[in-house]
């Protein structure tokens, strides 16, 4: 039986590895990313993988840096290392431990080298994304590509959808693919480096909207964050996180005052959601929340007395 040691964290990792267990490889360890504390009391919060590991008693490494436990790995005599979306790099040293290193890297290379590539592909518009079974190499994100397989992204698919949609397909992908590859069945191909774009993990400040966009690019924006980290913008000084906006087509009836809107400023609200001005048109904000209280439907402000949102007041 051939061992794997397998590296992931998000939810998106828990279906290659289920994969490979279908297969029957031996999973003799599984290294994750260290456990985070998420809310003011600091409550550690174990990632999906590590959850699922410990309910199939594997052996478990949560190194802050990878290169920390060579000694460990070195150890294990595994056959085959796996990653997808472990969140850290991987160096040389490590990989040439095994006889091959494979990715499951949730794009279709050379489009989206880097961590995130899923909240990018939402960003841009794109209407495809995909998995890509890649060699994994010293460089990010730059080894040959053994096969690639895609799927759409609707036009309001959040990233939690388009999270849950490709485990579905690296799942199908590295049931059908791994063997062959392990086995040297698939020959590879390189990618094309004049293709290449990069999708480099966003910084908080990089998850405020701006309003002086088109609302296709606000609504694209806002999506690729939603359900986490969540975009956010602020309103007389305080920091609003927006989770879910729609955009208005041409059926909908929405009463605006006859003005020039400044982008951010808010139109109207009505029971659809919060009206809101971008530099081409108007966008419904339809889940909101303020600084220390629950996310909330937007539609909660209307006719509301003494409410928060008012007309013309803008998001910056």
């Amino acid at each position: 039986m051939k061992k794997i040691i397998y590296c992931g964290t998000p939810i998106i990792s828990l279906k290659p590895l289920q994969a490979l267990e279908e297969l029957g490889y031996e999973i003799c360890a599984i290294i994750t990313q260290p456990d985070k504390a998420l809310n003011r009391k600091k409550t550690l919060i174990k990632s999906p993988i590590k959850l699922y590991a410990e309910s199939k008693n594997y052996k478990i490494y949560q190194p802050n840096l990878i290169k920390d436990i060579i000694d460990d790995i070195k150890e294990l005599n595994a056959d085959f290392l796996v990653t997808c979306a472990y969140g850290q790099f991987i160096p040389n040293s490590i990989l040439c431990l095994f006889k091959n290193c494979i990715n499951v890297h949730a794009s279709l290379l050379p489009k989206y080298r880097g961590g995130s590539p899923v909240q990018y592909s939402i960003m841009n518009g794109d209407k495809e994304t995909g998995i890509s079974l890649m060699q994994m190499v010293k460089k990010m994100d730059a080894g040959d590509v053994y096969t690639q397989d895609s799927i759409l992204i609707n036009l309001n698919d959040d990233n939690e959808i388009v999270f849950r949609n490709l485990g579905e397909l690296a799942y199908k992908m590295v049931l059908r693919d791994i063997d062959k590859i392990f086995n040297n069945q698939i020959k590879p191909f390189k990618q094309d480096d004049s293709e290449v774009t990069f999708a480099y993990n966003l910084t908080n400040e990089e998850e405020r909207i701006n309003w002086n966009q088109d609302s296709n690019r606000v609504h694209n924006f806002v999506r690729a964050l939603s359900p986490s980290p969540i975009a956010f913008t602020y309103l007389e000084n305080e920091r609003i996180k927006i989770k879910k906006t729609s955009l208005i087509g041409v059926n909908d009836i929405i009463i605006i005052p006859m003005k020039i809107f400044m982008p951010g400023e808010i139109a109207a609200i009505d029971k659809s959601g919060i009206i809101v001005a971008t530099k081409t048109s108007f966008i419904r904000i339809e889940e909101l929340q303020r600084e220390g209280k629950k996310m909330l439907p937007a539609s909660i402000y209307y006719k509301q007395e003494n409410a928060f949102f008012k007309p013309f007041m803008v998001f910056k």
